[in-house]
């Protein structure tokens, strides 16, 4: 039991580690998009549309960059850092090269941060076996550390990702748009919650993604009320998760955050409230089978309730605050995001308050 227990704690610190350098990319990223997304709204464009990047006029062409290639592509360094410094958290230096790799095919291949936190415990894990089974004399061991074991770990980390990582996430990814496209079949509430709840499973991930692009679709072409369920899962956990870390000692008398994760959950809750669902991730990550759990129910019940009330708007109309006011009904939007990100705070200050017990 007490091995098990030191795995447990082992596998925690490994993650936490990859967490505390992935949080200084997520919010910066989260805030920049936020920003160009809120001018765009202000001026009347949207700043995620591809044709601005082509723009004559600077000011539009300048809005589409900041969002679309400086704020997202520094979102799209989140899971190569986060799994190379899990790497580096279980065999030190040689294993940020393996790691970095292993992230980025995460990504580029759709297995998520699921598939970012199995590659980065595999490159530790690996580089680590590297390191020890492979023996030099004093003189040739920079071949070693600077060729042999960062080189053989990032290949074993690419057949890893080749192999198993991406066909995985791949079967995952079809397995939930089949599973959302039979549900709809049951009714628009229905629906609403499916697509509200695979938005919160892995918050911007390929499930994430898969269930926007098919609310999109039934919004946009079958005129399906599909698009704000979609925006309302996207920020339930981070609103929710957020609102947990300030109102802990309020709640309880006492703080059962520590202070990093109220400075985390803090700046989760702005990224919420501006559309942005990543803030979230690290508080996933820390403890999936709980926290995944609860973001996908609150967030199906969101939905559900947005789409029962009424709620619906044209594909585009965002899910940060200033988008609300464009949807009809939108305090039905409000309501949904309130019930939803109430059951997510509830959640999580019980077990917050659970785990500081023990």
């Amino acid at each position: 039991m007490e091995e098990k227990q030191s795995v447990w704690k082992d596998f925690q610190e490994h993650l936490m580690t990859g967490i505390s350098y992935m949080i200084p990319i997520i919010v910066p990223a989260g805030i920049i998009m936020g920003i160009g997304i809120m001018i765009g709204q202000f001026i009347g464009v949207d700043a995620n549309s591809a044709k601005l990047l082509t723009s004559a006029d600077p000011v539009l062409k300048f809005i589409g960059w900041i969002t679309q290639v400086a704020g997202a592509g520094m979102m799209g360094l989140m899971f190569p850092v986060f799994a190379a410094f899990v790497s580096y958290s279980i065999c030190d230096k040689p294993g940020l090269a393996p790691g970095f790799i292993g992230g980025y095919l995460a990504k580029e291949m759709g297995s998520g941060f699921l598939g970012a936190i199995a590659i980065g415990i595999f490159a530790g894990y690996a580089v680590k076996f590297l390191n020890e089974h492979i023996k030099f004399s004093r003189t040739f061991r920079p071949v070693k550390n600077l060729f042999l074991v960062p080189v053989g770990g990032s290949i074993l980390v690419i057949i890893a990702s080749y192999f198993v990582i991406g066909p995985i996430g791949n079967i995952l990814i079809s397995a939930i748009t089949a599973f959302i496209k039979m549900i709809g079949e049951f009714g628009a509430v229905t629906l609403g919650a499916v697509i509200s709840a695979s938005m919160a499973f892995d918050l911007g991930g390929p499930i994430n993604k898969t269930a926007l692009a098919l609310s999109m679709q039934l919004n946009t072409d079958a005129g399906v009320n599909a698009w704000v369920p979609a925006m309302i899962g996207a920020v339930i956990p981070a609103i929710g998760v957020g609102l947990a870390t300030i109102v802990d000692k309020a709640v309880f008398k006492k703080a059962v955050f520590t202070d990093q994760m109220k400075t985390d959950g803090f700046a989760c809750f702005l990224l919420g409230f501006m559309g942005i669902s990543e803030g979230c991730i690290p508080f996933a990550i820390k403890d999936p089978l709980f926290m995944v759990p609860l973001n996908v129910i609150a967030s199906g019940i969101g939905g559900a309730i947005a789409v029962a009330l009424g709620t619906s708007a044209q594909t585009g109309v965002p899910a940060a605050i200033w988008g609300w006011p464009l949807a009809n009904n939108p305090l039905g939007w409000v309501v949904a995001v309130l019930v939803g990100s109430l059951i997510v705070c509830a959640g999580t200050l019980y077990r917050a308050k659970s785990l500081s017990e023990k």
